[in-house]
């Protein structure tokens, strides 16, 4: 390979490095984030913590499936996405002009750079995460009727919960970010009241519940269909358990992410494996198969009055609805900056890359806002089958990662900003492809063919979106050449 090439590959360039950008942003990837850089990397960290109650979207479902074996599922997925988030944290520290984080690397799944993989990846983001605003949306708004009008109308005021959290994103990441600290110690406060309550009330808590294994009477018995059952629900799990990689959607809005992002991406990790492990233990030794079966709502209602009496019910299901919000918002944030960079990066028209005079990637929110209120329309309350869907997509990401992470570090300099990875991570990227393959084909089957080609349809849709975009700038520059 020449000398020319490499040093396109590794981010050689005579520009003067932007504030807030690696020198590599310049030759590797095709476009940067235009957002400004005023964050500090704690920022970061509240895109996590809104991700450690999201079992509750799906803890029904698949404790009626699988039993107590949901519990080792939730496990071992979130210690796969944390093994992820180490590989998103040398990118990330890397490329720090990358608006979006996790689903920007794949433009560099080939050694030269693929447009169509960049957008393929990209768009299969945000069509795993836009979904996921409708879900919480959903949710949040349930649990409020619940508690406090119970004639209200669910989508109406999850519309109304949705309309308030893009104003908010409008105004900015500084104040999105102060509400997002709010909610946040909300959102511990009621891990810390799940996973507690065992310790206070241990009378509660039955470990027969949690262990052994015990898959319904109603579960398949043979090899492959144990094995079938479990990657149908591990791909499900997935959506949530990964989601600490979110932290990284804002790595170019912080301030020298080259440094912080290892400690950003760690410490997400962290909370995430602390909350996919510690949650369900508690719930399944607290109320059992059966009562996880019942509405969520329920569950954790029953939880709280344990701990903290009649109120109890009132302070958890507030909690929730919050952290619900949260997520909401951390998805928006996480969805409208990847609809920002495919538009500087030319997939997508200019008007989706647009800024306010506060920063707040407006164009993307205003494309994210309609979107979503279309599909709480749609969808209505189907909740499961919508994530279904989206992590097909969610998992595309996930396949490419690790391609672009190796193709990356064979390439990389001695003098480039982050840090690196010990030679082991080399097999822990191929083991993930592996994994996320195999995850993405075998347990998006277990849904239906008809989620998956839901899911390949809407993914699938940005190729051409992507390509006539890209047709139509370079024929606006060679007109202006020729004009001037």
């Amino acid at each position: 390979m020449s000398r020319t090439h490499e040093g396109s590959l590794s981010g050689r360039s005579t520009m003067e490095r932007p504030r807030g950008t690696s020198h590599a942003n310049d030759a590797v990837f095709p476009g940067r984030s235009k957002l400004p850089v005023t964050a500090s990397w704690w920022t970061s960290i509240l895109v996590a913590v809104g991700a450690s109650l999201m079992i509750a979207v799906s803890m029904a479902e698949m404790a009626a499936e699988i039993g107590n074996a949901s519990i080792w599922v939730w496990i071992a997925t979130a210690f796969v996405g944390a093994l992820q988030c180490l590989l998103i944290a040398e990118l990330a520290s890397r490329f720090t002009g990358r608006a979006g984080g996790t689903a920007q690397f794949a433009y560099r799944a080939t050694a030269n750079g693929s447009p169509t993989l960049g957008a393929l990846s990209s768009w299969s983001y945000w069509f795993a995460w836009t979904p996921g605003i409708a879900v919480n949306l959903i949710l949040a708004a349930t649990y409020l009727k619940s508690l406090f009008w119970p004639s209200g109308n669910v989508i109406l005021l999850a519309v109304l919960i949705g309309i308030a959290l893009y104003f908010v994103t409008a105004l900015g990441l500084r104040l999105s970010s102060m509400v997002n600290a709010v909610l946040a110690v909300v959102a511990l406060a009621v891990v810390l009241i799940v996973i507690l309550t065992p310790v206070f009330h241990p009378e509660s808590f039955d470990a027969a519940r949690v262990l052994p294994t015990q898959l319904p009477d109603d579960a398949p018995t043979s090899g492959w269909g144990v094995v079938g059952i479990l990657l149908k629900w591990t791909f499900i799990a997935t959506w949530a358990a990964y989601a600490a990689e979110m932290a990284s959607t804002v790595c170019a809005e912080i301030k020298r992410p080259e440094r912080y992002m290892k400690r950003v991406m760690s410490i997400s990790a962290a909370i995430a494996i602390a909350a996919f492990t510690l949650v369900p233990i508690a719930m399944f030794g607290l109320v059992g198969v059966e009562g996880l079966q019942r509405d969520p709502f329920a569950v954790f209602a029953e939880i709280g009055v344990m701990t903290l009496g009649p109120a109890g019910e009132y302070i958890v299901g507030l909690g929730l609805a919050a952290v619900l919000v949260l997520g909401a918002e951390i998805f928006i944030i996480g969805s409208s900056r990847t609809i920002h960079q495919m538009a500087q990066d030319g997939h997508l028209p200019k008007v989706f890359g647009r800024t306010n005079k506060r920063g707040a990637p407006v164009g993307s929110i205003a494309f994210d806002a309609v979107v979503i209120i279309i599909m709480l329309v749609v969808f209505g309350t189907k909740v499961v089958s919508v994530v279904a869907a989206a992590t097909f997509g969610y998992l595309v990401v996930f396949v490419l990662l690790p391609i672009a992470y190796l193709t990356l570090r064979r390439f990389r300099r001695d003098d480039d900003d982050g840090f690196r990875l010990g030679k082991a991570f080399v097999g822990v990227a191929v083991a993930l492809f592996v994994f996320n393959t195999v995850l993405l084909v075998v347990g998006g089957l277990q849904w239906g063919v008809d989620v998956i080609l839901v899911g390949l349809g809407v993914t699938l849709a940005v190729i051409p979106i992507s390509y006539f975009t890209r047709k139509s700038r370079a024929r606006a520059v060679e007109r202006a050449g020729t004009s001037s």
